[in-house]
């Protein structure tokens, strides 16, 4: 059992000695069990299969599915849709991307390598292979993500079209990586396209959000095979947030993961491997859920519980003791399990107003007693070019917030969203927000109206865009 598990277990003693030694009475913090979706509810044996997302938040009942296993049939597919087609990789988006009651279309059929150039390293890939059977591939040809999310679930097409993303100054996110795609539009086309053919094309494909057809492969541009050490530590948010530049600057890549309610965080670094380095303790992917029983304890009680869950967890910790390191191969280290559900909302803010939006929404969160015991995340991504990437003409700094997937998030998120927009904050694609097209036009102003028109000429007839995606575009 590692030191980090030993904290959080004894917070949790602690809360609950807290917790039992005043007599003040009150309300538990409102544990929501997840209601079945209608999806579920009007599912009759015989009949189509309901869709539900990772997190639970978005269901459908398509009429049709379809799984093509080569570009052929996916063409076929696309011409002979009569209504709307929505792609869907593996679920792990958020926001209402997928939902549709007709077609629902995967390429999760269409996998693999399908080439790759030992010199460049760039290799071309189906689009429906997810990232954890992609790395080991890459790997086996001598080659790696350049940079990758802490989480390797989603499909590479999947990913691309949201603009998935790790952190780390240097990098862009998985969009950036993209030197060449396939796109198979409405209308059954196939249309090639990179930075010098097509280009207008490619530059709204790189982050598409599923609203231009189907990209069925793609070039990406690798590195080297590598290794990487990951150090996590507890440390004060107030301390990383004074030194945040040198954080960034000195490590590959460097997050953080500050508490509610508390000046707690888990801090990541991660840089290149060195000789020598090993693993000491273990991931532990059920913390979130000790920390939740901890908050739970404490925070029903009147006036002072998030006070008593500060004390509880500063009492537990040792600073000096509480460290984690994980060492192999980069596609075996960036990614972290996900046994814990939960709903996310994640906005990205010019990078040089990002602490300043993190304390506000911190401070909002306390001020307002809202009931969030999950940790947020902070990360940095480098600018890119590519249009309706959040990232686009300026450097990021991402900040997530979480909500345990049974409990409500709606009322929590409607409190600290409108920071976001304070900011200047673009929504990831894939994520939960209210925007429309009205407002997020102005959050792109070079190439918003430039998307808009490759999109009508590809899918004149809106076949693409379901409820949702039509909020974002028409």
């Amino acid at each position: 059992m590692n030191s980090r598990r030993k904290f959080l277990q004894n917070s949790i003693t602690l809360a609950a000695g807290a917790a039992a030694a005043t007599s003040l009475t009150g309300c538990g913090v409102e544990n929501v069990a997840l209601p079945k979706s209608a999806a579920e509810k009007n599912f009759k044996p015989g009949g189509p299969l309901p869709w539900i997302n990772w997190a639970g938040n978005e269901s459908c009942v398509p009429s049709d599915r379809a799984a093509p296993t080569n570009e052929d049939e996916l063409i076929s597919v696309l011409k002979g849709a009569k209504g709307q087609i929505r792609p869907v990789g593996s679920g792990h988006s958020f926001s209402g991307v997928v939902p549709t009651d007709q077609t629902l279309l995967t390429t999760d059929l269409m996998h693999g390598v399908i080439d790759h150039d030992p010199e460049t390293l760039q290799a071309e890939v189906w689009a429906g292979t997810r990232m954890h059977n992609l790395t080991p591939l890459l790997d086996g040809i001598g080659q790696a993500l350049p940079n990758q999310p802490d989480m390797d679930y989603p499909s590479i097409g999947g990913a691309m079209a949201t603009s998935v993303h790790g952190t780390g100054i240097d990098f862009g996110s998985m969009s950036s990586y993209v030197a060449g795609l396939t796109l198979a539009t409405p209308a059954g086309d196939l249309i090639e396209c990179s930075a010098e053919k097509n280009a207008d094309i490619f530059q709204a494909a790189r982050t598409n959000i599923g609203a231009l057809g189907v990209v069925s492969r793609m070039r990406l541009q690798n590195t080297k095979a590598f290794n990487i050490t990951e150090v996590s530590k507890i440390e004060y948010t107030s301390d990383l947030l004074e030194n945040l530049d040198k954080h960034f600057s000195e490590n590959r890549n460097f997050e953080f993961l500050p508490l509610p309610y508390t000046n707690l965080a888990l801090s990541v670094y991660t840089n290149e491997a060195k000789p020598g380095d090993k693993s000491i303790g273990e991931d532990d992917p059920k913390a979130v859920n000790q920390i939740r029983e901890a908050f739970d304890m404490t925070a029903w009680v009147p006036v002072v519980g998030t006070k008593l869950y500060d004390k509880a967890l500063h009492a537990a910790i040792d600073m000096d003791a509480v460290s984690t390191t994980r060492t192999g191969r980069s596609f075996q280290v960036f990614p972290h399990d996900r046994i814990v559900r939960f709903s996310e909302m994640e906005y990205t803010v010019p990078v040089e107003v990002g602490p300043a939006c993190l304390k506000e929404v911190l401070a909002t969160i306390e001020k307002k007693k809202l009931p969030l015991s999950m940790p947020l995340e902070y990360r940095h991504i480098k600018a890119d070019d590519i249009w309706l990437s959040m990232y686009e003409g300026q450097a990021g700094a991402a900040i997530s917030v979480h909500q345990y997937a049974d409990l409500k998030y709606k009322e929590i998120f409607a409190e600290i969203e409108p920071i976001f927009w304070k900011y200047e904050g673009r929504p990831h694609w894939g994520k939960i927000h209210t925007l429309d097209a009205k407002r997020l036009k102005n959050l792109y102003p070079r190439h918003w109206q430039d998307f808009q028109e490759v999109r009508r000429t590809l899918d004149p007839q809106g076949k693409m865009l379901n409820t949702h995606l039509k909020r974002l575009f028409v």
